[in-house]
């Protein structure tokens, strides 16, 4: 598969997103709503994390977590104590658990689910496109047990990266509460919109 990554900066020492979610965009009408309909051209991972998150395809997942293990390489195995997922929006969702399982299974490192939860409910932040709107909604959303974290070499995974916002809300709480000795970040896909 061939990929686009791109380094993002942040309170991070190091983070990568493996490429483009969307290459192409284009509203091809209306629905009945009146909202429009966009065909999208969406890279190769891009597609297969949309086929994942939206379709439930687990063919899709097993490609995404070979596609990020491999990119990562020998190099990251043994880089990592600890794989953790930024906790979702809507507590139902699963995504970022399950990629960040896989990936901790696939780099031989530990995962928990609970080294960092969301303690205070957030709408998704699509819609906001203010980033100090962002930032203020996200302040205190995160709690992180330091008991899991502190000194650990952490990696942060996320499934799709926009403005940052929620990745270095989460980064900060993992380093402050945590006291994690390093913090990672990984992010499957990322949107052409920064806000």
């Amino acid at each position: 598969m061939v990929l686009h990554p791109q380094g993002i900066k942040g309170p991070w020492k190091a983070g990568i997103v493996l490429d483009w979610h969307t290459l192409a965009s284009q509203i091809v009408g209306h629905n009945e709503f009146g909202y429009p309909i966009f065909d999208n051209t969406r890279s190769e991972i891009g597609e297969l994390l949309y086929q994942f998150k939206y379709r439930n395809d687990r063919g899709a997942l097993q490609k995404i977590l070979g596609t990020a293990v491999e990119y990562l390489g020998d190099k990251a195995k043994g880089k990592f104590n600890l794989i953790i997922p930024v906790p979702p929006s809507n507590p139902t969702r699963t995504i970022t658990s399950q990629l960040a399982y896989g990936l901790a299974t696939g780099l031989g490192a530990k995962f928990s689910v609970s080294a960092l939860v969301k303690c205070k409910n957030t709408n998704e932040l699509k819609s906001v496109s203010d980033s100090e709107e962002r930032k203020q909604i996200l302040e205190g959303a995160f709690s992180a047990d330091r008991q899991q974290l502190e000194s650990k070499a952490v990696l942060l995974v996320d499934d799709l990266y926009r403005s940052g916002a929620t990745l270095e809300a989460a980064a900060e709480v993992v380093t402050a509460q945590g006291n994690a000795r390093v913090v990672y970040v990984l992010a499957i896909t990322r949107t052409r919109v920064h806000r």
